[in-house]
């Protein structure tokens, strides 16, 4: 059956015990900042007092620190970059901007440095002009170990966000992503997925902090394996609100409700509601932790007699960035772990269904180049179907490998 309070419990235990490292940054930033109190002018204090906030993802902060420290040592071009990189955080591009091109222009970067004020600078000029588009494409190989099933995939997504000029920092924020799983004639389980999501957002509080809201259209597209029926198309209508609360803490919420029209005729059409909740918790500026939670129903429409679909799950996950120091070997990484719990209930004119599905993971992700990355992954997958009173149970665990590019 569905384990949540298990789920629940891992995860209160991780969120309970994750400050802890938060606790001891803030509590060694509280120190300096006392013995800055007592010697304004100590130049290394600032340093330290800028370093635990960039750590805490106090950008303010960090700024006004380095500011001070860049007036007294003007010719100091690291303290000028992380300045530039603090503005950036904090969504202040042109400043952010400013301070990158004096540091380019003062000839003293390091090779490692000139590139990362490149990359800055050609980001910090995208955002400024009005319209910014990143995103990623990666393609690799997947196996099933249980079914001895294996095929290519290939995914991707874009994200375009135009600055529509108001004092409310409106944008216009267009999404879309696709995927396709293609395992071969030997497999039912080819896939292929396309959604289309745009709409306005507004900033409410007008800077880098605080609520948004966005009110959004949203298509999509789903083909399933050509042995099998359920090709559909939907369309819906939503609100996602997402509020930074904090350098560490974004809640985030997302209700939507639609159609989905199937694409043969003689298969049903259904109409759907979804409810998102979740909370990110940043500890530093390279670990994050992310609880989730989704609710949906789904019911059958123009039918004698419909079939519905309610579903629930709750999602645990993890990453954290590092450098692992040789020279020899890429130096941005990032290893991740993930587990979920989840229930779908299936009533067919009252001949009730039960799905409920465990699954956990882990990833380790290596930039080859600044943003070329290769990644695998396993994950584990457990199932229990109760149907008329039998349990059944499927397993598998499955192996990835991708390469990508981010953009």
């Amino acid at each position: 059956m569905f384990r949540a309070p298990l789920l629940a419990s891992v995860a209160a235990l991780t969120l309970i015990s994750a400050p802890l490292s938060a606790q001891t940054v803030d509590a060694q930033r509280q120190a300096v900042f006392q013995q800055m109190l007592s010697d304004p002018g100590n130049r290394e204090l600032m340093r330290d007092y800028a370093r635990l906030s960039v750590e805490a993802r106090d950008f303010e902060a960090a700024a006004a620190t380095l500011e001070r420290l860049v007036d007294q040592e003007p010719e100091n071009v690291s303290a000028r970059v992380e300045l530039a990189v603090a503005y950036f955080a904090l969504g202040s591009y042109a400043v952010a901007e400013y301070h990158l091109a004096a540091a380019e222009a003062s000839g003293a970067l390091a090779p490692a440095q000139a590139a990362q004020v490149a990359r800055y600078r050609e980001e910090a000029q995208d955002r400024d002009d009005g319209s910014a588009y990143s995103g990623r494409l990666a393609v690799g190989y997947a196996y099933a170990d249980t079914s001895d099933e294996s095929g290519a995939f290939v995914s991707g997504s874009v994200d375009w966000r135009l600055d529509l000029g108001n004092a409310n920092v409106t944008q216009w924020v267009t999404e879309f992503a696709f995927t396709s799983y293609q395992p071969g004639d030997a497999s039912i389980n080819g896939r292929n997925v396309a959604r289309l999501r745009t709409g306005p957002e507004w900033r409410l509080s007008g800077d880098a902090y605080g609520p948004r809201l966005q009110a959004y259209g949203e298509l999509e597209y789903f083909q399933n394996d050509d042995l099998l029926p359920g090709d559909y198309t939907s369309w819906a209508a939503g609100l996602a609100y997402a509020n930074p609360i904090n350098e560490m803490i974004t809640v985030y919420a997302d209700l939507s409700t639609g159609r989905e029209v199937a694409n043969d005729a003689a298969d049903a059409d259904f109409d759907f509601t979804e409810f998102d909740l979740g909370i990110t918790y940043r500890p530093s500026r390279d670990t994050r932790l992310r609880l989730s939670g989704t609710w949906n129903t789904r019911n059958q429409v123009d039918a004698a007699t419909p079939f519905d679909f309610t579903g629930s799950a709750i999602r645990l996950s993890a990453q954290h960035a590092f450098d692992i120091g040789w020279e020899a070997l890429p130096n941005r990484w990032v290893v991740g772990a993930f587990a979920e719990a989840g229930q779908l209930e299936r009533n067919d004119a009252g001949t009730i269904t039960e799905f409920d599905e465990q699954s956990y993971g882990v990833l380790l992700r290596a930039f080859v180049f600044e943003d070329i990355f290769i990644e695998t992954a396993a994950a584990q997958v457990n199932e229990d179907t109760l149907s008329g009173g039998t349990t059944t149970t499927r397993e598998e665990m499955i192996y990835t490998f991708q390469v990508g590019w981010e953009f």
